[in-house]
């Protein structure tokens, strides 16, 4: 008795080792899932050492059969092998099911570096505006883009420098510089070229901010007359 329940214990580990290699290179797993075989081999293990437990729920007489007729013991092999490689669906769906989670959660990683960026852009000219920098020590200029600016565009820079918010907008300075929509969007551009102002795609919209280089112009600007009068 002891002799025939090892053999069809081998008998199921066997198969279900069998079963599980075959739903393994039927599948295909690539590196991104390394459990893929451990799994595939322990579900067709679980598959083939259910076996019995169908039997019994069935009322087939299999497993004592094959004590009187060897040969049965080959009909009981294809059932643990035919079970063992029924667990592929499982084996599928748990899969399919990791590989969908990580892509949710590669999305939510994706979108979530979107947002830092964004929040990167925002931040970055609260910062300049709010702590006070050296002038001296400021970016390098360049004078002859600076004598090129018009008037215009230097009363854009003094709008978006002096203004109680950081972040404005295009109609928002018009109507407070008294300027033309277009003559204010063409030095906004032109002022863009040379990185003296920025913008952003908020929530709201585009919306423009003066930067470091900026404030040095209208510093530079600014200190020239004071310069001339003392010269004279």
């Amino acid at each position: 008795m002891l002799d025939h329940l090892l053999i069809l214990t081998a008998v199921m580990l066997v198969s279900g080792t069998l079963g599980g290699l075959v739903n393994y290179y039927q599948m295909l797993f690539t590196e991104e899932d390394p459990a893929g075989l451990a799994r595939c081999l322990i579900m067709g293990l679980c598959g083939a050492l259910m076996v019995p437990v169908l039997l019994k729920f069935t009322r087939s007489d299999l497993l004592l059969e094959i004590q009187g007729d060897p040969s049965r013991l080959l009909l009981f092999t294809g059932y643990c092998l035919l079970a063992a490689i029924a667990s592929r669906v499982f084996v599928f769906h748990a899969a399919r099911r990791q590989l969908r989670d990580a892509s949710i959660a590669r999305a939510r990683v994706e979108n979530l570096e979107r947002e830092l960026r964004t929040l990167q852009l925002e931040i970055v000219p609260l910062l300049e505006h709010e702590i006070e920098g050296d002038p001296d020590s400021g970016p390098a200029l360049d004078f002859n883009q600076i004598r090129k600016l018009d008037d215009n565009a230097l009363h854009v820079l003094r709008l978006l420098n002096g203004g109680d918010c950081v972040f404005r907008s295009l109609p928002g300075m018009v109507r407070e510089g008294g300027m033309e929509t277009n003559s204010g969007a063409r030095a906004l551009n032109s002022l863009l070229v040379l990185e003296m102002v920025g913008k952003i795609h908020s929530h709201l919209g585009i919306r423009w901010y003066i930067t470091d280089k900026g404030r040095q112009v209208l510093y530079r600007r600014s200190a020239q007359p004071v310069a001339n009068r003392v010269s004279n």
